[in-house]
Order: structure tokens, then C-alpha cells, then sequence
């Protein structure tokens, strides 16, 4: 099934010792019927990738990073990716990893970027979606502009990366997408718009998902206020909408990854998405969680077989509730 077009609008650690990877639980009832080959070796601590090939988006510092180490150490064939050339090389060389330049608001850098890939590897096992932003609120930027940014950037950029690098997965490949349990189905102020985003679970295409995260920009614009903040008598809140653009992104971000494990299934790829917890990183300062910490269960699901599971939303290596 196609997918819908992207549309728009530290320092570093020293030599990494070896650690083993956390223990594999049970699989959840979502599990997928196939068996495909993947190059994958049992260890006592779960499965380690054999010179597999993961790109992770965004991963020149934060959760991006440690996921991006924890994948070298389990012995993936790692790209860590990043907007700025300069910090992204940095930190591919501290890891001793490979790098690719990749803007995920950029068609151009994101298709350049693929191209990259295809050429050096010729294919790609697992893709990594970490690439996000959030706004302050504090910040006076005016709502209007800061839910534009953030749903660009998390929501669209992550469908357009998965739109570039589907094509170079086959089966056994795996998407797994840094999301947060801010992206609740409860987020939603009406049960009819809980309903729709629910869809995605059973008959939700690509493209009606993406129409319904343009209609929320579209009724957040209907204000036609400068505010920093929006209010409770703001067009959108009435019409079923969060007054949090992150959680609507990040809701978005959820609904994609039931989307995209029921439409490639068939093909052997399975789609799960995980909340990091409370991370200590330059978008979430106060966060009580080291970037190590939030970089388990990513790195966990990066490590298991396609087979172990599609469809889920998973905190601290447990399939969570949305």
C-alpha cells in the first residue's frame, strides 16, 4: 500500500567496553506469523545483530547517541544521521560509526540521504526514528508556528523517512520509533476523535492519518492568534483537539506505527514504537533519566527478530497501553 508524500512546512563518551543487552520478555499477543531470515545471533541476554545495517535519525547527541552506541555495541553496522554535518561526524567518529547528513523536514536531504544508503549498502535492516523537536513553552514564538514545527518534524519527517527507506528493507526488516506516552489516545478531548485515531489499529491508511494531522494544524490556524499559548476557547479545543502540539505529533507518531505494521506485515516488516521514559537531554532538561536509560528499550527492539512483535507501544521493554 503506498504511503502518503512528506509535505511541508556532549561530549562524547570514550571507548565503549563490552555490555550485554537487557533480557528479552515474552513477546506480546501481536505477533507476527512469519519467519523471515534474519541475520540475527541468540545470546544469553537476547538476540545481537550480526553486521546488520540501522540508520538512527537524529543521533548527533541525546537518546539519539545512546541508541546509536548501544547499536554499535550489539554489533549493528551502524549510520547515525544528523542536521549539522560538523557534530554529526564528531559523533560517528567518537562511536566509530558511519555518517549520513539527514534534515528530516528536508524532501531533498531525506531522498539524498536514502540514495547514501543504497549506494554504501545496498539495503538497511532497521530504521531508527529518534529525530524530534519540542518547543519551550515559554517560548513567545506564537503557537500557530511552533504546532506547525513540531508536527512537521515529528510527525511528517517521520512518515517521509519511512516513505525514503521502506524501499530498501525486505523482510525481517524493523521500524522502531522514539515516541512518548505524552502521545495518548486520552490526549483527544472527544470519543469521536479518540475513534478515528483508533482506526489506525484496524483500517487507517497512511493517507487519511496524514489528512487528520493537517486538519488539526488547520483548526489551530483558524485562530489567527499570535498568542505564545493557546487558550481554551481556541477553534481546535472545540472541535476534539489537545491544546499540547508535541502530544499531538508524538500521538501521530503512535498511530503511524499501527499503520504501518498492519500494511507491511505482508511483507515481513514489523513497526513498534516506544516511550523513553523522562530523559535528562537538551529538550527535556529536568528529565530524572540518563540517555543510557532511555536508550534500552530503542536498542532492545532494534535487536529483536521481526517476528517478536508488530504494532506496539512499549515502555521499559513492556508493551504499554495507548
Amino acid at each position: 500500500q503506498a504511503l502518503v508524500t512528506f509535505c511541508s512546512g556532549s561530549t562524547c563518551p570514550g571507548p565503549l567496553p563490552a555490555a550485554p543487552l537487557p533480557p528479552m520478555k515474552r513477546p506480546s499477543p501481536a505477533v507476527l506469523t512469519h519467519q523471515p531470515a534474519v541475520r540475527l545471533v541468540r545470546q544469553p541476554g537476547g538476540f545481537w545483530a550480526q553486521g546488520q545495517v540501522v540508520v538512527v535519525t537524529g543521533a548527533n547527541r541525546g537518546i539519539g547517541f545512546a541508541i546509536a552506541e548501544g547499536c554499535v555495541r550489539a554489533g549493528f553496522r551502524v549510520v547515525l544521521t544528523a542536521r549539522d554535518v560538523a557534530r554529526g561526524r564528531s559523533a560517528a567518529a567518537a562511536l566509530g560509526c558511519d555518517f549520513a547528513q539527514l534534515d528530516v523536514t528536508s524532501a531533498a536531504s531525506i531522498a539524498g540521504c536514502a540514495a547514501e544508503v543504497a549506494a554504501r549498502y545496498g539495503h538497511v535492516d532497521v530504521l531508527v526514528n529518534n529525530a524530534s523537536i519540542k518547543t519551550k513553552h515559554y517560548d513567545l514564538t506564537p503557537f500557530v508556528e511552533k504546532a506547525r514545527a513540531e508536527v512537521a518534524t515529528n510527525f511528517f519527517g517521520t512518515l517521509a523517512v519511512c516513505e525514503a527507506f521502506l524501499p530498501l528493507m525486505g523482510a525481517g526488516g524493523r521500524i522502531v520509533t522514539v515516541t512518548s506516552s505524552g502521545g495518548h489516545l486520552a490526549l483527544l478531548h472527544t470519543e469521536a476523535r479518540q475513534r478515528q485515531f483508533a482506526a489506525a489499529q484496524t483500517t487507517m491508511t497512511a493517507a487519511e492519518l496524514a489528512r487528520l494531522m493537517r486538519e488539526f494544524l488547520a483548526d489551530v490556524e483558524a485562530s489567527r492568534s499570535l498568542a505564545h499559548a493557546p487558550a481554551l476557547d481556541w477553534p481546535h479545543v472545540a472541535r476534539g483537539w489537545p491544546n499540547t502540539a508535541y502530544g499531538m505529533s508524538k500521538l501521530g507518531q503512535v498511530a503511524l506505527t499501527k499503520v504501518l505494521a498492519r500494511t507491511l506485515a505482508p511483507r515481513g516488516i514489523s513497526a513498534n514504537c516506544c516511550c523513553p521514559g523522562s530523559v535528562a537531554t537538551a529538550l527535556n532538561p529536568g528529565g530524572g533519566r540518563t540517555t543510557a536509560q532511555g536508550a534500552e528499550t530503542p536498542v532492545w527492539l532494534a535487536c529483536q527478530p521481526a517476528g517478536y512483535a508488530t504494532g506496539q507501544f512499549f515502555k521499559d521493554r513492556a508493551p504499554a497501553v495507548w
